[in-house]
């Protein structure tokens, strides 16, 4: 139980050394447009290559259903999360809007990744309690995709009270993942399936509204090759694990 609950909360922290490794960066610009590609790139392996196939494993026409919900809440959000409307005029010269634009991102990336690692936190505990080896490589494994993404949401979010405890509550989701195992055993299949495609629809929804417009105004600059990069680095070494 100690390994499964210390191995949950590792890959909750990871998000933080993604947002540590930022603070020690000093261009800023370079670092928006590196994180943004490599962010990208990694939420569509995520759902590419992690979240659609389970999703195809449940076999459940129904699941369509949570997906709507999950793409049509954060259309909401979208209009609830003091927001943006960013237009990228010539050069990026209202900064005020562009910072406001990448604050909107960051909430609303936080708001689906506490669903996915909460789900991630009770697999990982599960696998864990079985065999130790396993929850380890699963471990590195989660953690690969959340540093970057990490470095992400630290771009992204202004220094705010509400945003710090949007973080902790990212952080911690995992943690609160395994002791739902703990309390409550394994969700049921169908529950989980609901959760991932919930997860699926609004991470989809990041992607192509939220992330796209900023990854296709920069993709042919360096930084941002450089994020795509590492990003299919990252999602490569993931595979082998």
């Amino acid at each position: 139980m100690v390994w499964g609950l210390l191995l949950t909360l590792f890959t909750g922290l990871s998000f933080l050394i993604g947002i540590g490794l930022l603070n020690k960066s000093k261009n800023k610009e370079n670092i928006t447009i590196f994180t943004t590609s490599l962010a990208f790139t990694i939420i569509l392996g995520l759902l590419i290559g992690d979240l659609l196939p389970e999703i195809i494993e449940y076999k459940n026409v129904f699941l369509i259903i949570p997906f709507i919900i999950g793409f049509g809440l954060l259309i909401l959000l979208d209009k609830l999360v003091p927001h943006h409307h960013h237009n990228h005029k010539e050069h990026n010269d209202n900064k005020k809007e562009h910072i406001e634009h990448l604050n909107h991102i960051g909430i609303i990336t936080i708001l689906a990744l506490t669903i996915h690692n909460l789900l991630e936190g009770l697999t990982l505990y599960s696998v864990t309690i079985n065999n130790l080896t396993s929850g380890i490589l699963m471990m590195i494994s989660i953690s690969l995709h959340n540093i970057p993404l990490g470095l992400q949401i630290g771009n992204d979010l202004r220094k705010e009270n509400n945003n710090l405890l949007l973080i902790l509550l990212l952080v911690f989701s995992s943690v609160l993942g395994s002791l739902i195992v703990i309390i409550f055993g394994n969700l049921n299949t169908l529950i989980e399936s609901i959760l991932l495609s919930l997860t699926f629809g609004m991470l989809l929804y990041i992607l192509v509204f939220e992330l796209f417009n900023e990854f296709k105004l920069s993709f042919k600059k360096k930084s941002s090759i450089y994020g795509i990069i590492v990003g299919v680095i990252v999602l490569l070494i993931t595979l082998i694990f």
